[in-house]
C-alpha cells in the first residue's frame, strides 16, 4: 500500500509533505528519528525540520505512524501495521545498544488482568527490550 492509499483509507487528506514523510518512513527499514527522516528527503528542499515535526505529530495523532522513545529522549517514527487500531501500539520494541536500530516486537504484546483494565484506560504501551541487532551481533562474533 502506499503512502496515498493509507491516508486516503483513513479518510485524511493526502498533502504533499504528509505523503513524503510518509513515503519515508515506508520505505525505512527500521525506525527513523525526525532529522534521519530530514536528511532523507534532502532532494526535498521546500520541507523544514519544523514542517516534518508537524507532520510527524499529526502523523501519530491520527495513529498512521506510531513514536518510539530512546535512550537519549529522542523520539523515533515508525507506520503503524494497523491504523485506527486501538491495540497498534501495544508491542515491544528492540533497540540495538550498538548502532540504535529500533525494531518493532509485534509477536509480543502485553496481557492485562480484568482488574488492572477495569481501573485504566490504556493508551499506549511502551516495552523495550536492549540487545544487539542481528547485524551488530554477527559482526561482532566474527
Amino acid at each position: 500500500m502506499n503512502s496515498v492509499e493509507i491516508l486516503n483509507n483513513a479518510q485524511l487528506k493526502p498533502t504533499k509533505a504528509r505523503i513524503a514523510v510518509l513515503n519515508t518512513l515506508i520505505n525505512a527499514t527500521n525506525a527513523l528519528s525526525q532529522p534521519e527522516i530530514l536528511a532523507q528527503m534532502t532532494s526535498q528542499k521546500e520541507f523544514n525540520r519544523v514542517t516534518i515535526y508537524r507532520v510527524l505529530d499529526w502523523l501519530s495523532e491520527h495513529r498512521i505512524i506510531h513514536k518510539i522513545s530512546t535512550d537519549n529522549r529522542a523520539w523515533k517514527y515508525q507506520l503503524s501495521l494497523h491504523a485506527h487500531d486501538q491495540d497498534a501500539h501495544h508491542h515491544a520494541h528492540l533497540q540495538c545498544i550498538n548502532c540504535g536500530k529500533i525494531s518493532c516486537i509485534h509477536e509480543l504484546s502485553p496481557h492485562f488482568s480484568k482488574s488492572i483494565l477495569e481501573k485504566y484506560h490504556v493508551e499506549a504501551i511502551d516495552i523495550h527490550f536492549k540487545g544487539l541487532c542481528e547485524d551488530c551481533f554477527f559482526s561482532t562474533t566474527e
